[in-house]
């Protein structure tokens, strides 16, 4: 009896390590973005009344610059993934400061522009979206002037029918009742 249950747990074990196991797809994409302009304000601003070319200001006329974007998709399934966007830059060229002169090897500005989990309701259309995410209030012609920006918050969509959704959405922009009393938490604000 015990060498018949030693080897129904075997081969239970065997069985149930057969099952197939998945891993998360990391999918990266982003812009390297880059601008020139020449100008800047009006050309009747560089010339006194007498007709001399004066300038303004220290300001260089001519403006070269660059960004990075980088967005890294962790999928693990259709029902759960979860994405990390960072803004890198802007880098104008020539300037000292921001890393782009002559041997200039500045700390750029690495921001978090947008950080969230998506994820669907088990057994419904329902989906849900948590973190710092883009969220904008509906418009007719162009975005919209009263709601339009990256925010912490949760959105939750339902697709009703082809035609038909419904979207939900709660935002937390600022919190205005923080003490800075940071002992009752951890110093991220997590226990």
């Amino acid at each position: 009896m015990k060498r018949i249950c030693t080897l129904l747990l075997a081969a239970g074990l065997l069985f149930g390590a057969a099952t197939g196991a998945s891993a998360i797809d990391f999918n990266a994409k982003g812009q390297w973005l880059m601008g020139f302009s020449e100008g800047q304000g009006s050309p009747v601003d560089t010339y006194r009344k007498d007709g001399v070319k004066t300038k303004g200001s220290h300001e260089d006329d001519f403006q070269a610059a660059q960004r990075l974007r980088l967005q890294l998709d962790a999928v693990a399934s259709e029902s759960l993934s979860g994405t990390v966007y960072f803004e890198i830059g802007t880098t104008q060229w020539g300037q000292q400061s921001s890393g782009g002169a002559l041997g200039a090897d500045a700390n750029n500005a690495i921001r978090l522009k947008r950080a969230y989990i998506d994820w669907a309701v088990p057994q419904t259309d329902a989906k849900v979206r948590m973190g710092i995410q883009g969220m904008a209030l509906p418009s007719f012609t162009t975005e919209s002037q009263v709601f339009n920006d990256d925010v912490a918050g949760i959105t939750a969509s339902y697709q009703i029918n082809e035609n038909v959704a419904v979207t939900a959405l709660w935002a937390r922009p600022w919190n205005d009742n923080f003490n800075g009393d940071n002992n009752k938490t951890g110093k991220d604000g997590l226990n």
